[in-house]
């Protein structure tokens, strides 16, 4: 029974009457009834926020089609094809160029959270030794001295045994007080044998610690390396020119991009396939990966002490090493290389 039931009811017996089947009713519709408007407020509110976004959707639908429609028109110009065609390989080089530095980011991070993890574990495996060994050097002489008192208690015991006669009633005294305190100290001593047992197993059941992520530390050589890879990468792509020409086909449409002739075109399109390929099929070169990285870590500085991507502007010495033409490829952002990152 609800509160304001019970309150309508005492109201109605105080003034001297009881309320009716038809009263009750009358109080369940009308309850109803204000449920029944508060779910079409939340219906109509629902309506209204998906005609909101049915609008957006249609919205970018048009526009969508618009600029479909604009490419279809615009690739109907036979002076335009190879152009395009060239615009589209080059694109292609820069996501297959992206995914390469996602791809070694991504298993330099795994790989690095595995050798943190597996020093953790190390570290705890090694702690639980020395305190287990610890417990156990305690645990030996708490044995040793429960031991000896237990020989001392029963020695003591046959030679109050072995006394009689009225002659020896000081002597059996002084060993019975001895016995009793040595009880004292045997009790006292057994619970500190189970008391160090306890420890040693509370010690060896211990869970390893979990895992709360990667060292800022390891983090930032994780970042070094990449934006060293991308630095390969770019130089690779730049010896046969194609590394701006694939950013900048990322940065402007395909109506805005020029190439030259149908033949530079062309030319052009051999040069990004051929690229493509290359970046596809490429083996790491780590020891060039390392020598990059250790040179950005000599001139990298972080905003903060907690900071993992270092501070675009620091590297530019290192990056560009007295040719000033050469890109930072953090500054550009070649490659996607922020989505890399690890943070």
């Amino acid at each position: 029974m609800r509160l304001a039931d019970g309150l309508r009811r005492l109201a109605l017996r105080l003034a001297g009457r009881e309320s009716s089947i038809e009263d009750e009713r009358l109080v369940a519709l009308f309850r109803n009834r204000i449920e029944l408007k508060k779910e079409l407020t939340a219906l109509d509110d629902e309506r209204h926020r998906l005609l909101d976004r049915l609008k957006l959707q249609e919205g970018s639908t048009m526009r969508v089609e618009e600029q479909m429609a604009a490419l279809e028109q615009y690739l109907g110009r036979p002076e335009e094809g190879f152009k395009s065609l060239a615009y589209f390989q080059l694109k292609a080089l820069y996501r297959v160029a992206s995914r390469r530095v996602e791809q070694f980011g991504t298993e330099l991070a795994r790989q690095q959270k595995d050798r943190e993890r597996k020093a953790q574990l190390a570290a705890f495996e090694r702690d639980k030794r020395e305190r287990t060994a610890a417990v156990e050097r305690e645990l030996g002489e708490a044995r040793v001295l429960d031991d000896q008192l237990q020989a001392e208690q029963k020695l003591a015991r046959q030679r109050l045994g072995q006394l009689q006669g009225f002659w020896n009633y000081f002597r059996r005294r002084a060993i019975a007080e001895a016995i009793e305190t040595r009880t004292h100290r045997i009790e006292t001593a057994a619970t500190a044998v189970t008391d160090l047992s306890d420890q040693v197993h509370a010690i060896s059941s211990e869970p390893p610690p979990l895992f709360e992520g990667m060292s800022v530390e390891g983090r930032r050589a994780i970042n070094l390396a990449i934006i060293a890879y991308a630095d390969m990468l770019y130089d690779r792509l730049a010896a046969a020119g194609l590394a701006d020409l694939s950013r900048q086909s990322t940065l402007q449409r395909v109506f805005d991009a020029s190439y030259g002739s149908p033949a530079d075109c062309q030319a052009l399109m051999q040069r990004a396939a051929q690229a493509t390929l290359e970046v596809e099929r490429m083996n790491e070169d780590l020891a060039d990966i390392k020598t990059r990285a250790d040179r950005l870590r000599r001139a990298a500085t972080y905003r903060n002490g907690t900071e993992t991507v270092p501070l675009a502007e620091s590297l530019s010495a290192a990056v560009v090493g007295g040719f000033s033409h050469r890109p930072n490829v953090l500054v550009e952002e070649y490659w996607d290389l922020y989505r890399a990152l690890v943070r």
